[in-house]
């Protein structure tokens, strides 16, 4: 129901008087519209085009600028974008804050941008880390997460832990999973596993302790999809230990689903919804092997199940 509605509404049921309507209505229809997310999000995409253009830069001029002048401009412009966003910090504290500065988030963002492509291309022409190829990825979650609590910033947060899955050597693409049986190996599954486990809890535990408690959005979004991910990749792939994967995922589709509930978050419940629904379509036709007109019902009464759980959720 739009404000307008809402006010008419009022009106009739003799809420508020025939001026309190024509005052309130016209403050509604002449007030300023917010711009703030539609140019947040356009100093976005333009720190992404900056880096995509500095990298293009890089690629088609490195044989005429020199590497060291090419490492010594991204790290003077890494450490500018670093300093700039130093000097307006926000004040340290566990709950929510903000930047003092407009331009502060999006400073750190080009300096962790950067970062990346510093080390990439000292690692790529000098190979200062060896074949420790760990290092490269390992540096970066430590350094991004860090930066991520100091300034209360869950997109540098996302990029510290996607760092840190690519750390264990775990990569999540969802699409390789349902068109391809190989996407994960045993030991890829379990380490997946073992790296969801650990991180979930952590952020639980700080959540409970009033550290950035608004960091546990981050944390169970993305990695809780890499959690969901593993357990479907151990349904698909390991036969000895299928069912005990089965019971996992619905053991994880469950708690994300109360999650949801508690927070009023539909994106949690659409998670444990079509991860659940992946999984128990799976097992019930590796199982039982239905012929195509079962499988055809059970199809169309399964997906308009599952459409008609999500939109009841919605309205909740």
């Amino acid at each position: 129901m739009s404000p307008k509605e809402i006010l008419n509404q009022l009106h009739q049921q003799s809420l508020v008087s025939g001026d309190q309507h024509r005052i309130m209505a016209d403050v509604e229809q002449n007030r300023p519209f917010s711009l703030h997310w539609e140019l947040r999000s356009i100093l976005y995409v333009g720190i992404l085009l900056l880096s995509s253009g500095l990298g293009l830069l890089i690629y088609e001029n490195y044989d005429n600028l020199g590497h060291l002048s090419i490492l010594g401009g991204i790290c003077l412009l890494c450490i500018s974008a670093y300093a700039y966003a130093w000097y307006v910090r926000p004040p340290w504290t566990p709950a929510l804050t903000q930047s003092p500065s407009p331009f502060g988030d999006y400073a750190l963002v080009l300096g962790c941008l950067l970062f990346l492509s510093l080390e990439g291309y000292a690692q790529y022409e000098y190979t200062i880390f060896g074949t420790r190829y760990g290092l490269v990825t390992f540096l970066p979650a430590i350094l991004f997460l860090a930066l991520a609590y100091r300034f209360d910033h869950r997109g540098v947060l996302g990029m510290g832990l996607t760092a840190l899955m690519a750390w264990v050597g775990v990569t999540v693409r969802p699409l390789d999973l349902y068109l391809k049986t190989n996407f994960f190996d045993e030991r890829v599954i379990y380490s997946a596993l073992a790296l969801s486990g650990l991180v979930i809890g952590s952020a639980l535990v700080l959540e409970r302790l009033k550290i950035k408690p608004h960091f546990t959005f981050t944390y169970l979004l993305v990695i809780g999809n890499l959690l969901l991910v593993a357990l479907l990749a151990g349904i698909f792939n390991l036969n000895n230990l299928r069912l005990l994967f089965a019971v996992g995922l619905v053991a994880a589709c469950i708690a994300f689903d109360f999650y949801a509930r508690r927070e009023q978050s539909f994106l949690f419940g659409l998670m444990a919804a079509v991860y659940g629904y992946i999984g128990l379509t799976y097992l019930l036709f590796h199982y039982l092997h239905p012929d195509e007109y079962v499988s055809t019902f059970y199809l169309l009464i399964s997906g308009g199940v599952l459409v008609v759980y999500l939109l009841t959720y919605r309205k909740k």
